[in-house]
């Protein structure tokens, strides 16, 4: 049984609204792409993984909305970051006519994760506790904060990957993910890291090195 797949196809069954994009359900666009990168992503985290999720808020329109992945945006797919996880020539695709899109927290992002791995080897899972496109009424080209019921909606997928990965260490990018997991009171070592968007940048950084480093020993 392939329960990745079978996650997949779970996720993509979830309904949008006018203010809520499933970007892996059937009815957008981009969802095959998004869905295929998103398995081939997970299939390759599954083979290189430390048991450590890192867990934002909600996909942004420049990133998760056309790539499929947490914190991860088309441009990622066009140059070597990190070997058989992410990068080109990896078989992810790009949705966009003409140039990729860029992403701010992405190119924040996998810059650390690429550090991550010269560390320990592996790297940790991306994922968002709301895992559809948050954006303002009829307008996909918009961000916004998930609002509480919406978060609601993702808890089922986030214990359910956890239990896939076999997750111990969430590191929580930004308080609506730390907030919410904290508050589900699960047995997992759970840590707050600044959000690198609104001029978090160098706190994010300075957050990961720590997390990084701090539980080294345990990643071994």
């Amino acid at each position: 049984m392939d329960r990745i797949r079978l996650f997949i196809d779970e996720l993509s069954t979830e309904e949008s609204t006018p203010e809520l994009t499933n970007v892996y359900s059937p009815d957008i666009p981009q969802s095959e792409i998004c869905r295929e990168n998103l398995y081939n992503y997970l299939q390759r985290i599954k083979s290189n993984n430390t048991k450590v999720m890192l867990i934002g808020e909600a996909p942004s329109y420049h990133g998760c909305r056309l790539s499929g992945i947490a914190f991860t945006c088309e441009e990622n797919f066009t140059v070597d970051i990190i070997p058989q996880i992410m990068g080109k020539g990896l078989g992810y695709k790009i949705f966009s006519d003409g140039k990729p899109e860029k992403e701010l927290s992405a190119s924040i992002v996998w810059p650390k994760l690429k550090d991550w791995y010269n560390l320990h080897g592996s790297v940790p899972l991306l994922w968002n506790i709301c895992p559809f496109h948050p954006h303002k009424q009829g307008d996909m080209m918009s961000n916004r904060t998930p609002r509480k019921k919406e978060i609601e909606r993702g808890i089922k997928y986030f214990r359910e990957l956890v239990d896939i990965f076999d997750i111990q260490y969430v590191g929580c990018i930004g308080k609506k993910s730390f907030n919410t997991i904290e508050s589900l009171n699960f047995h997992i070592a759970c840590k707050y890291l600044r959000h690198p968007s609104c001029g978090g940048r160098a706190e994010f950084i300075d957050n990961i090195n720590d997390y990084m480093n701090y539980y080294y020993i345990d990643f071994q």
